[in-house]
């Protein structure tokens, strides 16, 4: 019990305030259930059923939305299964505090706000075009399809990882179960839409792909680091997330995506964040006579998040045994790479 204390305490900041936020709101809405008069579970009218909830106030419902709009924040703080709450804890504190530490708090803060707001909302819409094209009988779409959990920010997190060590290997139970990094996001995309379908939860199936695709959108265009926003190494591009098969069908989707948002300027086009890089890193190199350098400064910065990600991992690893040999090969040419700077 002192180790699991001890532990709590050298947690990141916002990890910190994640995990307790997390734990109170989700313990209060099975409280208020336990001790609800009417088993909503019970009642056939899904309308009926979502108004007689307790916890109505801090879950997001499509149908509701107007009413308790605070609940696109609290709702991904919410999870009345004590299974999954449990799964999401363990999840929330590894993996948030590593991304945590490399990003920073306020990177952090941010980037957790985006990938939990926005697919909220945008799973909500979702659900409200669903229902309006199929109609009034379909009306469980509205009212009882909750929206929330960490489903969507554990699959923005898998894209998280990706970014910062590709290529790091992860060995569990003895080697018996083995993956990259760079596997992971898609992993988790197939098998976690699947599991929640078999569920009946449509809120959890929308949010692990919206959350996806908006971690994406966020880490490769947005975030700020230092001067430059986003990571446009080709290590990070779209179709790295897919098998090599069918690159080149979701390499013209995501061309042509790509053209009609820097038409609208809703993002800086490559030409446009290469000039801002070079002309940073001209400007950097003129003050220690190092103009010159031979990889491009998009790929150099991600080399360097990389290997300072995969020392870090190995570090944290090391406690629970030796790490593998896969790991620890990436993790040494990385650090030679960064050392050779």
């Amino acid at each position: 019990m002192s180790k699991l204390i001890l532990y709590a305490r050298a947690l990141p900041l916002v990890t910190k305030a994640m995990s307790v936020t997390y734990l109170v709101l989700s313990l209060t809405a099975i409280l208020l259930r336990l001790q609800a008069s009417t088993n909503i579970d019970e009642v056939s009218d899904p309308s009926y059923a979502a108004s007689q909830d307790p916890a109505r106030f801090l879950i997001l419902r499509p149908g509701f939305i107007a009413s308790y709009p605070w609940t696109i924040m609290t709702s991904t703080f919410v999870e009345t299964n004590l299974v999954f709450l449990l799964c999401g804890l363990a999840g929330l504190v590894a993996i948030g505090s590593f991304l945590e530490r490399q990003w920073g708090g306020r990177s952090f803060a941010l980037f957790v706000l985006v990938t939990t707001m926005v697919p909220a909302l945008t799973a909500a819409v979702v659900s409200i075009a669903l229902y309006a094209v199929r109609g009034s009988a379909h009306s469980s779409i509205l009212y009882a399809t909750h929206v929330g959990g960490l489903a969507g920010l554990v699959s923005a997190f898998t894209v998280g990882l990706k970014q910062l060590m590709p290529e790091y290997s992860v060995k569990l139970f003895g080697g018996a179960l083995s993956f990259r990094m760079n596997d992971l996001p898609g992993v988790y995309t197939l098998v976690a839409p699947i599991m929640f379908t078999l569920l009946g939860d449509l809120g959890s199936v929308l949010l692990v792909n919206i959350g996806f695709l908006e971690a994406f959108v966020y880490l490769r265009f947005y975030r700020r680091e230092g001067s430059l926003y986003g990571d446009r190494s080709e290590a990070f591009a779209f179709t790295t997330f897919f098998p090599e098969f069918v690159q080149p069908l979701i390499a013209r989707l995501s061309n042509a995506l790509y053209g009609a948002a820097v038409a609208c300027k809703l993002i800086t086009s490559d030409e446009g964040y290469r000039q801002q890089n070079v002309d940073l890193e001209a400007a950097v190199a003129s003050d220690s006579n190092e103009l010159f350098n031979l990889q491009t400064p998009e790929d150099s910065d991600a080399d360097r998040r990389k290997a300072i990600a995969a020392k870090a991992l190995d570090m944290r690893l090391g406690s629970a045994g030796p790490p593998s040999s896969a790991a620890s090969s990436s993790t040494i040419a990385a650090t030679a790479t960064v050392d050779a700077k």
